[in-house]
């Protein structure tokens, strides 16, 4: 009899330990611990990928995403630029804000691209939301872009550069057949279930994945399996360019294979960078300022956009 109440408190503990932790996951990845303003401003300082920003022209102003969720956005340029009629719109990764976008600004900036940076739902200066890691964030997409045409009208050639979960979104807003001409993928997953998964599968523990999952649909209603941008990817016209790092360990550089070849299955024209020794979302630090500029720049001169 003993022996079975051990039995038994041990597993009602397991079980416990189970749900509790799959319950702080979810949250964490859904209603995420963002960063400030000024905690993504140094990083970027720190790491030599503030550049020129502060002396660029900033206009702050409001987009209404999905459902009339307000965004806060900048359009972020200079002279050099005004009047190229090309515009592209960056979207940054999950747990940073619209400053995450600033170390890749420099480069279309550098080559003649108004740029526009906001805050993705839940993140920065927004409301809190429930975070998707790309799904109903592209829907949001959506919306700034259709307001970037709307706002500005002198635009000729607009694009997406997206950073993980902003490279998802970017990537899903596809399925919209949105009026875009090329969008950069840095870093981007095939869906968010299976980054779950592939992560605690390097522990042996990939059935967790499962029950994460199953507590996101519970608490928060959101499938992550929803959130999958290789699907979007079916029918795919727009040009991209995929840029992965080959040291990625939390989203594998497998993800980007896949994602460029679905992209590509219908003819449409596509690329894949593997940056050397990049780990997640460390591409444009690890190659240089000349060189990320350069993967983008031979990109939009073979799709005649430069």
């Amino acid at each position: 009899m003993t022996w079975i109440i051990v039995i038994v408190s041990v597993i009602v503990f397991l079980m416990i330990s189970v749900a509790v932790f799959s319950w702080r996951n979810i949250k964490r990845s859904l209603k995420p611990n963002t960063l400030s303003y000024e905690q993504e401003i140094q990083w970027n300082k720190n790491k030599g990928l503030w550049l020129d920003f502060d002396s660029y022209s900033k206009i702050e102003y409001e987009i209404k995403g999905k459902d009339g969720y307000i965004l806060h956005a900048l359009l972020v340029d200079n002279a050099s630029v005004r009047g190229t009629g090309r515009y592209v719109i960056l979207c940054h990764g999950h747990t940073s804000n619209r400053y995450g976008s600033v170390k890749y600004l420099n480069s279309y900036i550098r080559l003649g691209f108004s740029c526009v940076i906001y805050d993705a739902r839940s993140h920065g200066a927004n409301a809190p939301d429930i975070c998707t890691l790309g799904n109903i964030e592209s829907e949001d997409l959506k919306c700034v872009i259709e307001d970037t045409r709307a706002r500005y009208t002198d635009l000729r050639i607009l694009g997406l550069h997206g950073e993980s979960m902003g490279s998802s979104a970017a990537l899903s807003v596809t399925k919209y057949k949105p009026e875009i001409d090329f969008i950069v993928a840095d870093c981007g997953f095939i869906s968010c279930y299976d980054v779950v998964h592939d992560g605690y599968g390097n522990l042996h523990l990939a059935f967790l994945a499962v029950i994460i999952n199953l507590a996101g649909k519970i608490l928060y209603h959101v499938d992550m399996k929803d959130t999958c941008a290789l699907k979007c990817l079916e029918n795919n016209t727009y040009p991209i360019l995929f840029i992965h790092g080959d040291g990625d360990r939390l989203v594998k550089p497998y993800h980007s294979e896949l994602l460029n070849a679905a992209a590509s299955a219908n003819g449409a024209y596509t690329e894949l960078i593997m940056v050397e020794g990049a780990g997640h979302a460390r591409c444009r630090y690890v190659a240089g300022l000349e060189k990320y500029t350069g993967y983008i720049e031979n990109f939009l001169k073979k799709i005649e956009v430069l």
